[in-house]
């Protein structure tokens, strides 16, 4: 990799310059073309820096020119060279005959040199090729270029109108600045065949350069097959038929795949899952040796084994089939989502989105396209009381999923194996202290969905089924319990001596995080109520609503119902029972 800094006037050194050729579509706007202008308008300096391009070189065939291929910067050198074909065609006779030979090895090189005829300079995408060249070549007026048109044609209406109320003076300076050799407005990095466009972007990424992994691996695969097949025409309506209808075919479905989901701590985009999901079925993309920064080198990797056309389309169309079953298989939540407990595919997506896993989508994945309803139901809930029950433990085997999905692939009985485990003593008693040792955020999860089971279990008439994921947790006994929970019950050690002071009050801290003690509220109460004495808690003070008027939910209303009956007190007995009886539902539902 070889980076500097260079003038626009670069592109004369070089032969064709590719953009590929299944590149997504020239996107730049009115506020990119805007700011590109009012860069090169103002006051001189010694540079006007424009950004980077990343080039890579390819070993061109005996007896023809040289190529190089656009990996990053298709916006930059597309605007720049619209601009300075308006630029060009604005001046008198006079002052182009000046500066057309400059123009000339910018936009156009000589494909072969016992022709008259010119190519274009650069090769643009199949999505823009046809309008970059009706704009470079003069076959179009903006008289035919409305606001619907494609964004290359807005662009070139855009300058025309802009330098038209410009004085010579002005086009001059500007024109100067873009041919000038001494202005390197651009950094170009040049890679060669060997280097891993994924990771140099990696590098960049702090520096505002976007290189997406699925156009890498997009750009591969079709490359691939242009190879295989001489008629150019074929392969776009390949294209067409299968990665553009996917993946491109209106707004909404290009916002699906480019909406990103938050995995683990990084966010990532649905149609990257996808691929990374394909790779680690297929084998290719070995969760155990291989990081996400490797996905592009890994798919290029495995499209140079490909050696037919007919296995290089095959690999094309499983991708495809794969993405329609992620789409209408994978759910996506916002606030305004409903959860019922009788959907047990929404409920174990809703549980993965929440505790940030997306370890096992490849192995879901698998398993939507392998098996048949009841048996998708079926592994799906023995994965879902996998999770969950090494969540509350806290298990060792988080840290291990990434090995587990590969072996629930290889063989699915593995998931069962690992589920014989959860029998034992020893991990029945992590599962209990997990309840004890709960964090906030997984308790809002076991008390919403243990709310979602006994409306489900109970079914009286006229109860809502379905609720939304929007309720706030609240500890009954306060963290900070010392000002208004003076009255600590005697307490007894297991072998019967009495606690001190000093012990039962490390013993209440400790209850304070257990499941019984917490609850869920459609809003959270005032902050001056949350440490106050129970009663207060519970009815409010003044005009600030206590727990009993915001207390929807069965698990708030069987504290509620017992205080109206006279039960004014919560101490660390009732935490201890209220667990118990939440254990026993966690067991009954991931039984």
């Amino acid at each position: 990799m070889k980076a500097e800094a260079k003038s626009f006037k670069f592109l004369t050194m070089e032969g064709k310059v590719k953009i590929p050729f299944f590149q997504r579509t020239y996107v730049w706007d009115e506020d990119n073309w805007d700011a590109l202008l009012t860069e090169l308008m103002g006051e001189v300096r010694s540079t006007n820096f424009l950004g980077s391009i990343i080039l890579k070189q390819s070993r061109p065939e005996s007896g023809k020119p040289k190529e190089v291929e656009v990996i990053d910067g298709q916006q930059r050198l597309t605007t720049l060279s619209i601009l300075l074909k308006v630029l060009y065609d604005s001046f008198s006779e006079e002052i182009k005959q000046n500066c057309k030979g400059d123009i000339s090895g910018i936009l156009y090189y000589r494909k072969d040199y016992t022709s008259p005829e010119m190519e274009l300079k650069i090769e643009h995408s199949q999505v823009d090729s046809e309008n970059y060249e009706k704009v470079i070549r003069n076959q179009i007026s903006i008289q035919e270029i409305t606001e619907e048109s494609p964004k290359i044609l807005r662009c070139y209406k855009y300058f025309v109108e802009k330098l038209k109320d410009m004085s010579e003076e002005v086009r001059t300076k500007i024109l100067n600045k873009i041919l000038e050799p001494e202005n390197k407005m651009l950094v170009v990095i040049d890679i060669d065949e060997n280097d891993d466009e994924q990771a140099i972007f990696d590098t960049l990424n702090t520096a505002g350069v976007r290189l997406s992994t699925s156009e890498i691996i997009k750009n591969a695969l079709f490359k691939k097959l242009i190879l295989y097949e001489n008629r150019k025409a074929e392969v776009i309506n390949f294209y067409k038929d299968t990665w553009e209808k996917t993946f491109l075919s209106d707004e909404e479905t290009m916002k699906y795949w480019e909406a990103e989901r938050l995995t683990g701590r990084l966010k990532r985009d649905n149609i990257e899952i996808l691929l990374h999901c394909y790779a680690v079925i297929k084998g290719f993309f070995d969760p155990d040796e291989h990081n996400l920064s490797d996905l592009s080198k890994l798919y290029k990797e495995e499209i140079k084994k490909i050696n037919s056309k007919k296995d290089l389309e095959k690999f094309i169309k499983k991708i495809i089939e794969y993405a329609g079953i992620y789409r209408a298989k994978f759910p996506t939540f916002n606030n305004t989502t409903s959860f019922s407990f009788d959907d047990s595919i929404q409920r174990i997506f809703h549980i993965f989105d929440e505790l940030e896993i997306s370890t096992f989508h490849p192995f879901i994945l698998m398993v939507f396209k392998e098996n048949k309803q009841d048996e998708i139901k079926e592994k799906l809930l023995k994965l879902e009381k996998f999770i969950v029950k090494n969540m509350i433990a806290k298990s060792g085997e988080v840290k291990n999923y990434n090995k587990l999905c590969k072996q629930f692939i290889q063989d699915p009985k593995n998931l069962d194996t690992k589920l014989t485990q959860l029998d034992s003593s020893e991990f029945k008693n992590q599962m209990r202290n997990g309840l004890r040792r709960m964090s906030n955020k997984n308790a809002t999860l076991l008390l919403f969905w243990i709310e979602l089971y006994r409306r489900f279990r109970e079914d009286k008439k006229g109860d809502v089924k379905e609720l939304k994921y929007a309720y706030s947790l609240e500890h009954i006994m306060p963290r900070a319990w010392k000002d208004h929970w003076k009255d600590i019950p005697e307490k007894y050690k297991p072998d019967g001596t009495k606690m001190s002071k000093e012990e039962a009050e490390k013993d209440r801290d400790e209850k304070i995080c257990w499941i019984g003690n917490m609850t869920l509220l459609r809003s959270s109460l005032n902050k001056s109520l949350q440490n106050l004495s129970f009663e207060k808690k519970m009815e409010g003070e003044g005009k600030k609503k206590g727990i009993k008027h915001y207390a929807e939910l069965y698990i708030t209303k069987e504290i509620v119902d017992q205080y109206d009956k006279g039960d004014k007190k919560w101490d660390e007995n009732k935490i201890a029972a209220r667990t118990e009886k939440l254990e026993k539902e966690i067991e009954e539902i991931w039984r």
